[in-house]
């Protein structure tokens, strides 16, 4: 069993790194949303969206939405998003190391 549960699911590493990235981002998103107090019409005309998309996110409808539009919407919600890259060591395989607020290790 690896630390990434999208490499178990049987996805080769370059998928399983960008799903956790994504996955990683999307609960970020759904944080973010519970954190504003603010109800779903509200919280759609904020990140410039529909209800009905509001209500996909808080359900965890992940693969409705990409990385690019995910950022987005933080953005829109007052967030910065850091990301940083780095050789990774030669004795592991290559993969995805998030640093944040949930402390996402390596994929």
């Amino acid at each position: 069993m690896s630390k990434n549960v999208f490499l178990d699911l049987g996805f080769n590493e370059e998928e399983a790194a960008g799903l956790k990235l994504k996955s990683y981002l999307f609960m970020s998103l759904q944080e973010a949303i519970a954190n504003s107090k603010k109800n779903q019409t509200e919280i759609a005309k904020l990140i410039g969206a529909d209800q009905p998309k509001v209500s996909k996110i808080i359900n965890g409808k992940l693969d409705e939405f990409s990385i690019e539009r995910i950022t987005e919407y933080m953005q829109k919600l007052g967030y910065d998003i850091h990301i940083s890259t780095s050789p990774a060591p030669k004795e592991r395989p290559v993969g995805t190391v998030v640093m944040g607020k949930r402390k996402l290790v390596e994929a």
